[in-house]
């Protein structure tokens, strides 16, 4: 009996932490570094009248969900080099973090 419930623990846990490690969200801090050097600074500061000015409260957190795949866009062919998924990710975790309706909107630089 014992045996069985150490058994299950141990699955249960295996499962938990696999599962975490699918689901992990992108790492914001380095999301912000990202997007300052390769979208904010390069397209989207307002200078450029094709790259409207943008910062993450230039949108709400549905916004930004809905505008990834245009995010995937912009980035991959704006950006000098081209941006990693786990760039884009954590350009996206950022912007989602401190977008207009969040616990933490970003309210300078």
């Amino acid at each position: 009996m014992r045996k069985t419930l150490v058994s299950l623990l141990v699955v249960a846990l295996i499962a938990m932490f696999a599962t975490t490690a699918v689901f992990a969200k992108g790492n914001a801090r380095k999301g912000k570094r990202v997007w300052k050097k390769n979208c904010r600074l390069a397209c989207h500061d307002g200078s450029k009248a094709n790259a409207p000015a943008l910062s993450p409260v230039s949108k709400t957190q549905a916004q930004w969900k809905a505008l990834l795949p245009k995010i995937k866009e912009c980035a991959a062919h704006q950006s000098a080099k081209k941006l990693s998924d786990k760039d884009i990710e954590n350009i996206f975790q950022y912007l989602y973090d401190h977008a207009l309706d969040s616990d933490q909107p970003e309210t300078c630089g």
